[in-house]
């Protein structure tokens, strides 16, 4: 069963939407605080009991908020939550988000799908002068590339949308384009079609340029689309281009990974005050309380008159 949990967990077959995953925190809540909550009130009673473990609760929570939006020695900062109840794990995340000459999206960075002003990643960092195995063991240039590669598969996916079955998603004129120029090219011995027929080749490295007026690093990457043959026993030729390259772009979005654990830590600071504000309240009632039973005149009881 804790094996089946953790597989759940893991591969987050319970969408973030589901009513389990928004109830899951405050049920774990319930369950963590509840057994304390009910030690406290019976010593101090319900209304001292909540001020006292809402004080100790929201304080450390606090400082755990701090801790994972900030970091520590050694730690990165932003490595707390990452997303709040309802939102997909990388609602926050960075991301690249592919555009294509002449779409919405390039009128918001005006000159940059110029790729003449787009160099290569070390160009970019400065480092075009270091050998090969110098520049794999710098850090910039690995983070970097990291990144770059992920906006590549993003731009490629959208040059050349493909289904589960990796059959490419594309309008029929594009696919009647394509269907000539293949048959223009078809190799001799070719007697059949690869499953997927029409692929795409990356022309070049991706190139990367830092939009002057905007300041959002850009990508760019030369697709070729492509289509495979076969020959009579099934094996494919070499994919032949159809269709003309074409240049794709990418904008990064860094995304707001603080943003969950900013939020945790102002509700927890907010509700640590409002605590110790009860606390103290409490505490000022029950020394009023005993300072009046000091100050009662002790009255003697006198005798009968018999």
């Amino acid at each position: 069963m804790l094996e089946l949990i953790t597989f759940l967990a893991v591969e987050e077959l319970i969408p973030a939407d589901h009513p389990v995953a928004i109830l899951a925190v405050p049920l774990g809540l319930l369950f963590m605080s509840g057994s304390v909550y009910l030690l406290l009130w019976s010593n101090y009673g319900a209304k001292k009991a909540g001020a006292i473990y809402g004080t100790a609760f929201f304080g450390v929570a606090f400082l755990l908020g701090v801790f994972w939006w900030f970091g520590g020695p050694g730690i990165p900062p932003n490595t707390g939550i990452d997303h709040l109840p309802g939102q997909a794990s990388d609602h926050y995340s960075p991301r690249w988000y592919a555009f294509e000459e002449g779409s919405p999206r390039a009128g918001f960075f005006p000159g940059g799908t110029e790729v003449d002003r787009f160099e290569s990643v070390e160009e970019f960092l400065g480092l075009g002068d270091l050998d090969e195995e110098t520049l794999e063991a710098r850090p910039a240039f690995g983070q970097l590339s990291g990144r770059v590669s992920a906006a590549v598969d993003a731009m490629q996916s959208q040059f050349l949308p493909t289904d589960e079955n990796n059959v490419a998603q594309i309008g029929v004129t594009r696919r009647a384009d394509y269907e000539e120029d293949a048959a223009a090219q078809r190799p001799d011995g070719a007697v059949g079609r690869a499953q997927p027929f029409f692929g795409v080749q990356r022309v070049d490295d991706p190139m990367v340029h830092e939009h002057p007026g905007t300041g959002v690093l850009l990508a760019t990457q030369e697709f070729q689309a492509t289509a495979t043959f076969t020959d009579a026993d099934g094996v494919p030729f070499d994919p032949v281009p159809v269709g003309d390259p074409v240049s794709w772009f990418a904008f990064y979005d860094p995304g707001a990974e603080w943003v969950p654990s900013a939020i945790w830590t102002a509700i927890s600071l907010v509700l640590f005050a409002a605590s110790l504000f009860w606390l103290d309240r409490l505490e000022w009632r029950d020394k009023r309380l005993q300072n009046v039973e000091v100050e009662e005149p002790e009255r003697i009881a006198e005798p009968i008159a018999q």
